[in-house]
């Protein structure tokens, strides 16, 4: 289990590559990093493959220069706006001579729930089981060692964009890498982020990146919504751009700099001098008035998040409250408070617990490290469980024909 992993988040404004390692207390190590402006993508697609084939190689390089190591094989994201979930039942019968489920039988159910009609344009990139059902007798999770003669599951299968799907792969076969495989962002971010009595009693994952905001509601152990809005933090230097008058580079370095979500939490004489296009010397301005600017587009970020939550239905259901992730929002002071005041749910910053990736920036790239080992740990405990049960009953069928033996002997 000390392969290498590596995971890139590919963003609608940077990409970034982390490399892991398994230490030898089996735990997660981050051994490289790396981050680097994108703008081949635009709201989560790839329109420009070239462009995000560059950026590709600077992250990867930059990452492979800090761990020491050459990578060959990644597992990428894909937003979970542009996948949805369909719910589908594997049904098989266990094979095996005394019935006993095998990792073979969890493969067969898996691609027995596979077997879905769905669009021409569209294909399936995961299966995610919910719950097993042996005989009859469900929420099972791990069936592997059971006996039984019939195997259901239940399961979401997510489906995306074929063509989504092609143009991300394509970039990165262009950067000389293979696809290890496809992860949606927030299953990525749910292995990070979310405690298991989160995803069981309700949580929203809010991840608000640079051109879109992903909204995803988590329940009963498993992803039930999720939804891309075209809108994000970008939008926000754009309006600060527009409504001052200066460069997107200004306006970024205003919002980071003096950006508050609520403007009643700047003081309302405060000025600052700003460099407006056009005019040879610096321009003074209310903090204040910038905040206002800054306020009114998060506002619509929340309350369009509020809206789909309410028309989605599981508004209701979200028990243990909103988590704010992605780089858009979560670090502008008075986020928590403003998304709190909306919609009024518990509201906190989720962001990995890792050394040198503690910003919430990181965590889709840390979640598909932390996705990929734990299905990677679970199949391994698989094998060597069942190596386990296949010695238990060589054991039990040796002192059987032992026992067989002496019997027919002393008879």
């Amino acid at each position: 289990m000390n392969e290498i992993i590596t995971g890139i988040d590919i963003g609608t404004s940077k990409i970034c590559t982390i490399i892991s390692q398994m230490n030898k207390n089996g735990e997660v190590e981050i051994r490289g990093v790396g981050v680097s402006p994108c703008s081949g993508l635009r709201k989560g697609v790839v329109v420009d493959i070239d462009e995000t084939v560059k950026s590709i190689k600077n992250s990867v390089n930059q990452a492979e220069h800090m761990a020491n190591v050459e990578v060959k094989k990644v597992f990428i994201n894909i937003a979970g706006g542009h996948a949805s979930f369909v719910k589908n039942k594997g049904i098989i019968a266990v094979t095996g001579e005394n019935k006993e489920i095998t990792k073979h039988d969890i493969e067969r159910v898996i691609e027995a729930a596979k077997v879905i009609a769905i669009p021409a344009d569209k294909e399936i990139i995961d299966v995610i089981p919910i719950q097993y059902i042996i005989d009859g007798y469900d929420e099972i999770r791990d069936p592997i060692g059971m006996i039984g003669i019939r195997l259901e599951v239940d399961a979401n299968i997510v489906i995306s964009s074929t063509t989504s799907v092609e143009n991300l792969t394509r970039c990165i076969r262009k950067a000389n890498l293979e696809v290890g495989g496809i992860i949606v962002s927030p299953l990525a971010e749910s292995e990070v982020l979310l405690s298991k009595d989160e995803k069981e009693l309700g949580v929203c994952i809010l991840d608000v990146g640079a051109g879109t905001t992903d909204i995803s509601v988590f329940k009963e152990g498993t992803i039930v919504y999720s939804k891309l809005l075209p809108v994000g933090g970008d939008h926000i230097t754009n309006d600060i751009a527009v409504g001052l008058k200066v460069s997107l580079t200004e306006a970024e370095r205003l919002k980071r700099q003096y950006g508050f979500a609520m403007s009643d939490m700047v003081d309302e004489d405060e000025e600052i001098n700003i460099n407006v296009i056009g005019s040879q010397s610096p321009v003074k301005v209310k903090v204040k008035e910038i905040c206002e600017i800054i306020e009114a587009r998060i506002h619509e970020i929340i309350m369009l998040t509020n809206k789909n939550l309410i028309e989605s239905g599981l508004k209701s259901s979200i028990s243990t409250g909103v988590v704010l992730t992605g780089g858009g929002l979560s670090q502008i002071k008075g986020s928590i408070e403003l998304s709190k005041k909306i919609l009024n749910l518990p509201v906190r910053i989720g962001s990995p617990d890792y050394i040198g990736v503690s910003l919430p920036t990181y965590s889709v790239a840390v979640g598909i490290i932390k996705y990929v080992e734990r299905h990677k740990r679970d199949m391994l405990n698989s094998v060597v469980l069942e190596t386990k049960n296949r010695q238990i009953n060589s054991q039990f069928n040796l002192f059987e024909k032992v026992k067989e033996f002496f019997s027919d002997f002393f008879q």
